[in-house]
């Protein structure tokens, strides 16, 4: 009772002290500028979106509502670019800004990922444009989901405490189950969007089970003090272990980690094939930033050393994990006859080669190790977007062409989209020389160096394995001749064309000059 009574007395003595200092500054909401400037646009879309609807309804002038839809689209970009200008000035600072009471934290790293994020909203949303008139769903709620999802996961990535880690990935989660069933007319997408939900809730009570333990274990919130603590050896150990391990778990569901992954599937083929894309490539960056920064300050890789114990049992964790999800994702996707399943299974076992970078993070030279999970995560956003769009390009009739049959003859039908869909598939499989083959190099050596060379040896086998259902897919566009004309109608698709190509030339440059990439990358981590 005594310890209870000197606990809140000391409480209520520091919130004293704070009083006559301001509690919140101008350089707070500095730091959050980016996720300011996307929650700002997504409301001012939703508005103008009210009254696009409105103008529908009174029989206004199909002008007019057209004017609307177009504004909404140029808002939604712009808002983007905003983000991002913001975002690359907070790159330039050379030590980690803290906010909010330390609640949120910008340094190099988030900010590294915090443009990968913007870099995939703003693709998504201008190959949705296309879409979304072409399926006749081109409302204003896609855009402002999309942009409370990425602020959300701006915020997600920039959390220093476990209440703002929980807080913005819920929020974040909110925004991606709506995505998923955002065609409310398809059952599919209905069923995929409430299996994602209840998974989901399922993921976030392990998450909150583990930090409530964690809390337990350090008597802390903030991720910095429970790095001191587990470094200095204060920490409750049973407690520690077993809130790492619930936190594995919720975060696991996130990335879509063997064996959490069962919501990944059904989400990646119900959902609209542009929130497919947006969900496939910024949702598994942020989450997989928050496990590696999670894991590293667990392990204390950015506070004292003295955690040596929790790094060894989370690197054999993780190591398992790693391996589980490279080999089921990939045999998985052998077997499968729908190009967005067998791209949903390739995501698991990419997770698969992150999870190999992640733990290499944990030991020696762990900086050069995040520098490789970094540069992973931009080819891989690139090629996810370029594939994801091109899909939605093909759709007809209200209907994705998912099947592999339906790809036949594309190199004669359209030569130019065959061969910007062969780079992104040969990059995908980690073929000189695309950014691929360097992203996945970076990770084996880096696993290598880090004395895990049999989980490199395990990530080049399933890559050789991954050659198959890659190269299926490329066979039907150039040896097998087409059945029926595709239809598409390249001048309502310049969006998505635009989209496609760019995606494929940057992961041919990338392949072409990767060193000058990771360098910049490595100077930007201080190491």
């Amino acid at each position: 009772m005594n310890d209870l009574s000197t606990f809140l007395f000391s409480k209520l003595t520091l919130g004293q002290e704070a009083a006559a200092a301001p509690l919140v500054s101008w350089g707070d909401f500095q730091a959050i500028l980016p996720a300011l400037v996307l929650i700002a646009t997504g409301t001012l879309l939703l508005m103008i979106d009210c009254f696009n609807r409105g103008l529908s309804r009174t029989g206004e002038s199909e002008r007019e509502h057209s004017s609307l839809s177009a504004a909404i689209n140029f808002i939604g970009l712009l808002g983007t670019v905003a983000a991002g200008a913001f975002a690359c000035a907070s790159m330039e600072q050379s030590q980690p800004v803290f906010a909010f009471g330390d609640s949120i934290r910008v340094d190099s790293l988030s900010g590294s990922v915090t443009l990968i994020i913007i870099l995939g909203t703003f693709f998504s949303l201008l190959s949705a444009m296309d879409y979304l008139r072409r399926f006749d769903a081109e409302h204003g709620e896609f855009h402002c989901l999309v942009h409370y999802a990425a602020a959300s996961m701006i915020l997600f990535v920039q959390s220093n405490n476990l209440i703002m880690l929980f807080l913005t990935v819920e929020t974040l989660s909110m925004a991606v189950y709506l995505l998923t069933s955002y065609l409310r007319d398809s059952r599919r997408g209905v069923e995929g969007g409430l299996k994602y939900f209840i998974l989901g809730s399922f993921s976030s009570g392990f998450l909150l089970f583990g930090f409530t333990l964690l809390f337990g274990a350090t008597g802390e919130i903030n991720l910095s003090a429970i790095a001191e603590s587990i470094s200095s050896g204060e920490a409750d150990q049973s407690l520690l272990l077993a809130g790492m391990a619930l936190g594995i778990i919720g975060l696991g569901f996130k990335v879509g980690a063997f064996p959490f992954h069962s919501w990944l599937p059904d989400a990646y083929e119900a959902a609209p094939t542009v929130a497919t894309g947006f969900m496939s490539v910024t949702v598994k960056s942020a989450a997989i930033f928050v496990l590696l920064r999670f894991l590293m300050l667990a392990s204390g890789q950015e506070g004292a050393t003295g955690a040596a114990t929790a790094a060894e049992i989370f690197t054999a964790v993780l190591s398992l994990l790693a391996i589980a999800t490279m080999l089921f994702g990939n045999l998985v996707a052998l077997m499968q006859d729908s190009v967005k399943r067998m791209l949903a299974y390739s995501a698991i076992g990419h997770t698969g080669y992150l999870l190999v970078g992640i733990v290499a993070a944990l030991g020696p030279g762990g900086k050069a190790a995040a520098a490789a999970v970094i540069f992973y995560l931009l080819p891989y956003t690139l090629m996810s977007l370029a594939v994801f769009t091109l899909l939605g390009y093909m759709g007809r009739d209200g209907q994705d062409r998912e099947n592999f049959e339906d790809y036949r003859g594309l190199s004669t039908r359209r030569p130019f989209l065959a061969l910007c869909l062969l780079i992104v598939l040969v990059s995908f499989a980690g073929i000189p020389p695309t950014a691929g083959f360097w992203a996945k190099l970076y990770i084996f050596r880096a696993a290598v160096d880090g004395g895990h060379t049999w989980l490199a040896l395990t990530g080049i086998l399933t890559s050789i394995i991954s050659l198959y259902f890659y190269l299926r897919l490329v066979v039907n566009i150039y040896m097998r001749p087409a059945e029926e004309e595709i239809d598409t109608d390249p001048d309502s698709n310049l969006a998505s064309g635009l989209v496609i190509a760019t995606a494929a030339l940057a992961l041919v440059i990338l392949g072409i000059f990767p060193d000058l990439n990771l360098e910049a990358l490595l100077d930007t981590l201080g190491g």
